[in-house]
């Protein structure tokens, strides 16, 4: 009986809710709410490119999608001065997060009130302790949501920034009593774009054809501003230390471009074969990384 009961209360504050909604009455304007909030006119949060996407953000963040507004309408600022703010993906996304969450603290207390009530009784998810509590967990779906989906939004203004710097090199020949020599390449790169992204190390013969690429399957993932190491090498694989020539080739590759594509390479390092056994030394490198080449090109076209 008290399931049912509970059941029946929950239909019919959905219902009431619901019908507030599209009858497009804030939940400001209800009884529990004596100090009604001015809505803005402008709805930041949600994509720019979908009508649909807006109204479905509209839908989900009720009844806290004005008091988010501001804190979208900055959110978005630093979304749109990406290349020139110095930020990254991730920095827009905690100063986002902690926005919301300063919105959600600086409501008046019938506000509080009056939406984590409403909140918490149409949707268990929001859930809280205190009156903050559904506020703040509504704000960590929409921090996720736009951490999750927002790199097609940076894309789409040409924002998104790919790029990753070798910071390191080092190779050891390996010495086979029984057989050819073998060749190990260390490279260590860190991402010093806005987005996160993925690579991998190709090394290549003295024909141009493949010897070894690591990962062998799936490519490393890299976060902005993580330094990573990967290594290629001719032991296990149908080369030896020969078939690479005076001078093997390694190049790191970069996905920069959303789903299935094929991987961009960004660095040609040129590695002398005939160095010392079993024993990492260093490689010079001079190529920059895709980042400073950017802001080569940017400063060139200031200068005409």
């Amino acid at each position: 009986m008290f399931h049912t009961y509970m059941t029946k209360t929950l239909r019919l504050a959905i219902g009431v809710v619901t019908f507030s909604y599209f009858a497009n009455s804030s939940i400001e304007q209800l009884s529990l709410n004596p100090h009604p909030v001015q809505a803005s006119s402008v709805q930041y949060c949600g994509p720019d490119n979908s009508a649909a996407g807006r109204k479905a953000t509209k839908f989900f963040l009720y009844p806290y999608g004005s008091t988010f507004d501001p804190a979208c309408k900055e959110h978005d600022k630093c979304y749109g001065e990406l290349k020139t703010n110095g930020k990254t993906k991730e920095q827009c996304e905690v100063e986002f997060k902690r926005d919301l969450y300063k919105q959600c603290e600086d409501r008046s207390l019938s506000q509080k009130i009056g939406q984590d009530l409403f909140g918490m009784i149409t949707n268990p998810k929001l859930w809280g302790i205190g009156l903050t509590g559904a506020c703040k967990r509504q704000a960590d779906y929409a921090a996720w949501a736009v951490d999750q989906f927002g790199e097609s939004a940076l894309r789409d203004a040409k924002q998104a920034l790919y790029s990753i710097k070798v910071v390191k090199v080092e190779a050891k020949r390996i010495y086979d009593r029984f057989s050819d020599d073998e060749l190990e390449v260390c490279v260590s790169v860190r991402n010093d774009g806005n987005l996160a992204t993925e690579w991998d190390l190709v090394l290549l013969d003295k024909k141009g054809g493949i010897a070894d690429t690591e990962p062998d399957t799936y490519e490393r993932n890299i976060k902005v501003g993580q330094t990573d190491r990967e290594c290629v090498g001719t032991r296990g694989t149908k080369s030896s230390i020969s078939d690479l020539g005076s001078k093997a080739k390694v190049v790191v590759r970069i996905d920069d471009k959303p789903g299935v594509a094929d991987f961009l390479p960004i660095a040609d390092i040129r590695v002398e074969t005939n160095r010392p056994k079993d024993k990492f030394t260093s490689v010079p490198y001079s190529d920059p990384s895709r980042k400073e080449a950017y802001n080569e090109i940017v400063q060139i076209k200031s200068r005409k």
